[in-house]
């Protein structure tokens, strides 16, 4: 059924999102990371979504990018030299901006992936479907979007539970703590296993793929500030990567 047009549109985000983290992926200076950064943090705000999420979830990876610094920074030797131990650089200026650009780099791909949350699930499926994605792909995608929080969820109930108990986990050393965690792996693989069997077995019982092809409730089309901001980010992209092969970024 056709739909009224809705902005923006799940087709706009999605080319948005992947322009965003594309160029993210290609670029290396950290000015222009700097720069789509905030290109990225203020079509947040424009959207209306609250920055503290952004926050929140960076606040969850930080050791990850601690890991990241330290390994671009030891990697990469180039520049004034900081801090050196038996000729091998540990510390210098180039692994310092390296680093930058790395943790630039993540933030710009968690703060674009954000805009996908003004639409749901169902409306993703659609756009992909907009899109010339087959609705068998489509559909796959959907499903193991919605099972990664399921498993995150799984497990944290399964921590949870081994803490109730009154094992602090904190105490315990790293080497055990690691084989509780395997431990806990297994039944929470398993138990993703038996509600995917039950869900392609649902699928089934409703003639999921009888037909090449299926009908939609909904179908969206596109305004004309969907056909701007699409227009706007190939553009954009277009431009960046022609300056990027030229040499004039880095």
């Amino acid at each position: 059924m056709k739909g009224r047009p809705e902005f923006p549109d799940v087709r706009t985000l999605f080319t948005a999102v992947l322009i965003i983290t594309s160029l993210a992926i290609a670029i290396n200076d950290y000015l222009w990371l700097l720069i789509l950064l905030a290109i990225t943090l203020a079509s947040l705000l424009i959207a209306g979504i609250h920055l503290t999420r952004l926050l929140r979830r960076l606040r969850r990876y930080r050791w990850l990018f601690l890991l990241i610094a330290l390994a671009q920074s030891i990697s990469n030797g180039s520049g004034t030299v900081f801090l050196e131990f038996q000729g091998y650089v540990l510390l210098s200026s180039g692994g310092l901006l390296g680093a930058l650009a790395a943790l630039l780099r993540i933030t710009v791909i968690l703060a674009a992936v954000g805009l996908l949350s003004l639409k749901d699930y169902q409306q993703m499926v659609t756009g992909l479907a907009q899109m010339g994605v087959p609705y068998e792909f489509a559909f796959m995608v959907l499903l193991a979007v919605r099972f990664i929080p399921v498993l995150m969820e799984e497990f944290r109930n399964s921590l949870a539970a081994i803490e109730l108990r009154g094992i602090e986990l904190k105490a315990i050393p790293l080497g055990q703590r690691l084989k509780v965690y395997s431990y806990l792996l297994m039944p929470t693989t398993a138990g993703a296993l038996i509600r995917s069997r039950r869900i392609a077995i649902a699928m089934e019982a409703r003639a999921f793929r009888a037909y090449p092809r299926r009908t939609w409730l909904q179908w969206p089309s596109l305004t004309g500030w969907d056909w701007f901001i699409i227009a706007l980010s190939l553009g954009f992209g277009a431009g960046v990567l022609y300056f990027k092969i030229r040499g004039v970024i880095a």
